[in-house]
């Protein structure tokens, strides 16, 4: 059975940002009224899975969609993909 955490906390921001910081493994939230909140010990791979969670769940996060740009955004992520992961190499198996 899956237990509560010791420690939970719980935020609203009004059109928050988020990114993740390379170089102190944090995830940083943010506002456009100088409101930020930053969460450490997230690593890359981490990072990384929480995309994938939000975009491969059984409920992804597509319909919820509203900006214009999102075609645009979903094109460099896919080309970035592309080239990080060389996709159309041979070299590429299902164990990866």
């Amino acid at each position: 059975m899956i237990q509560p955490p010791s420690v939970m906390y719980q935020y609203y921001m009004k059109d928050a940002q988020v990114f993740w910081h390379k170089c102190d493994d944090t995830i940083n939230v943010h506002d456009f009224e100088d409101n930020s909140i930053s969460i450490g010990g997230i690593n890359a791979d981490n990072f990384f899975r929480a995309c994938r969670n939000a975009m491969c769940n059984n409920n992804p996060l597509f319909d919820e969609l509203k900006g214009k740009s999102n075609r645009e955004y979903a094109i460099e992520m896919i080309k970035a993909l592309q080239k990080a992961f060389d996709v159309d190499s041979s070299e590429v198996t299902e164990d990866e």
